[in-house]
């Protein structure tokens, strides 16, 4: 940043090398498995206004865009049809982001070019058509990346496009017999139900009687594991820079972001992630190469989606081993712009 006589990081200032970041989750959720193989659109949506701000007024006479996605089903062979009962609209849109950018192609190693993907440059929605669609944006610019390895608890991005991201087997897998009984008792004691804990250290035992206290538990039937393996759009990662902040009441010290997925730029939009549901019998879906989910904790849907502060203009280099005393030490610290 002090570098002479000409500045290093000539394109990153104090005031634009702040950037924010947010890493998705592993998996998208089983119904966006149609986004996998066909023409697809995905665009990230930043507000600086939390999640629940966006959800429409109990007294509104008809049901309108919330920020818990929706939810497709297996045996719809429709799936537009399905997405245009349940998305969003390009007017919805509209009116809850305030940075909107977005990648599109055929996903999943198709190694298909761009030309027939409409307002698609080189894998890149066009700045200009998104503006088109759903206003100027003034607020900073936001691009996805794609990652490399799912299971990696750090994102390393790919330098490839969106055609050739690796996209991953995800499973949703039913929660045993224990778990479900172990979270039906959690769930009581949280609700203050008598009964309390059984004998023994608490956790290791439960009860065998259900949420109703009848005794009848029709979950309990068959103890064999259920679970559904499908394709996933990858792993992604979401980079806000140039954020200005909005003039209006309300906002929150770090923006949120949803990225929302459609085979058209006419929509309607589709969220590619389901919140954590902890009374689900089914563990969120994880990449078939790790472990099943034991432990599922209730994190609210607008503190996920809040993205972290980094600066661009500062660089740190962290020695990964020491030294003992071997005479004296000259250390340079490269740093390459690329």
């Amino acid at each position: 940043r002090d570098s002479a006589p000409s500045v290093f990081f000539d394109d990153v200032s104090q005031e634009k090398g702040k950037v924010y970041t947010s890493t998705q989750d592993r998996c998208a959720k089983p119904a966006a498995r149609t986004y996998t193989d066909r023409k697809t659109y995905v665009i990230a949506c930043v507000s600086w206004r939390p999640l629940s701000a966006t959800e429409p007024e109990e007294d509104d006479e008809e049901e309108g865009p919330t920020m818990a996605p929706a939810i497709g089903t297996d045996d719809d062979d429709d799936d537009e049809g399905d997405a245009a009962g349940k998305g969003w609209s390009n007017d919805d849109v509209s009116e809850r982001c305030d940075v909107i950018g977005g990648v599109c192609g055929w996903p999943c190693n198709s190694g298909m070019g761009y030309e027939s993907v409409d307002s698609c440059v080189d894998g890149v929605i066009n700045q200009a058509a998104l503006n088109k669609i759903f206003g100027n944006r003034s607020y900073g610019s936001v691009s996805i990346h794609g990652c490399n390895d799912p299971t990696s608890d750090k994102c390393e991005t790919s330098t490839e496009r969106i055609a050739n991201w690796n996209c991953h087997k995800c499973v949703v897998r039913e929660s045993s017999v224990d778990e479900r009984r172990l979270r039906r008792l959690r769930r009581r004691l949280q609700a203050g139900l008598p009964g309390g804990l059984p004998g023994g250290l608490p956790g290791m035992d439960v009860s065998d009687e259900d949420e109703d206290g009848d005794g009848d538990d029709d979950d309990d039937d068959e103890d064999g594991e259920k679970e559904q393996i499908y394709t996933s759009l990858p792993r992604m990662m979401v980079k806000y820079s140039h954020s200005k902040l909005p003039d209006y009441e309300n906002l929150v010290s770090r923006p949120r972001v949803q990225l929302l997925a459609s085979h058209s730029l006419e929509g309607p939009w589709e969220k590619l992630y389901d919140p954590v549901d902890t009374e689900s019998d089914f563990a969120p879906p994880v990449p078939k190469s790790m472990p099943p989910t034991t432990e599922i904790y209730n994190m609210a849907e607008d503190e996920v989606r809040a993205m972290t502060l980094h600066s661009a203009n500062k660089l740190q280099l962290s020695p990964g081993s020491c030294f003992g005393k071997r005479g004296p030490l000259y250390v340079v610290a490269c740093a390459v712009n690329q």
